[in-house]
């Protein structure tokens, strides 16, 4: 029975398939790379990795840096397949989204017409920097192959797209509120 991949577990085969032995250099190369659309916290990453060897889809071996004691892991024939059969599986990725200022404006009814629109430019103002943060990471072309630069592509476009669709709606919300429709 094969091991159930959560998606920690995936991110982290991923990471280590790449080369990125320690807990510590998976969570860097998480806020270089993906932590833009798919994070993973460290205090969830070394439980992980632990699970994960327990499944037997990765080892470790002791990696000492002068007094500190780290832990280097490599994906074992059983994790290369595991990585391998998400990567390749047919069926439909999952898509979710955690996106709290979609939430709010979700719920944002219940304000007054004023502050809706400040929930809605708050959140074309994190669309906004998000859209810095990835234009950023594409002009430093920094990037280990071009599917990762892709991602932060996708990414600036839908981002873009956020924004321009936060601009759309502050200006009906706008109209609204100096227009009201009668009662």
């Amino acid at each position: 029975m094969a091991t159930a991949l959560n998606s920690t577990a995936r991110v982290l085969l991923g990471m280590i398939a790449e080369g990125h032995a320690t807990g510590y250099a998976i969570k860097a190369e998480i806020e270089r790379s993906t932590r833009l659309y798919w994070g993973a916290s460290i205090g969830g990453i070394y439980p992980e990795l632990r699970r994960l060897e327990h499944a037997g889809l990765v080892s470790s071996r002791d990696n000492f840096r002068g007094e500190a004691r780290r832990h280097a892991y490599r994906l074992t024939a059983t994790g290369r397949d595991a990585l391998h059969h998400w990567l390749t599986d047919p069926g439909e990725a999952v898509l979710e989204m955690r996106h709290e200022a979609l939430l709010r404006l979700r719920f944002a009814g219940v304000l007054p017409a004023a502050e809706q629109i400040e929930v809605v430019r708050r959140m074309r103002a994190a669309h906004e920097r998000r859209l810095s943060e990835l234009e950023h990471r594409l002009a430093s072309d920094d990037f280990d192959d071009p599917l990762h630069r892709l991602t932060i592509e996708f990414g600036a476009g839908w981002n873009t797209w956020a924004r321009d669709w936060c601009l759309t709606l502050e200006h009906t919300l706008a109209h609204r509120e100096r227009h009201p429709t009668p009662a």
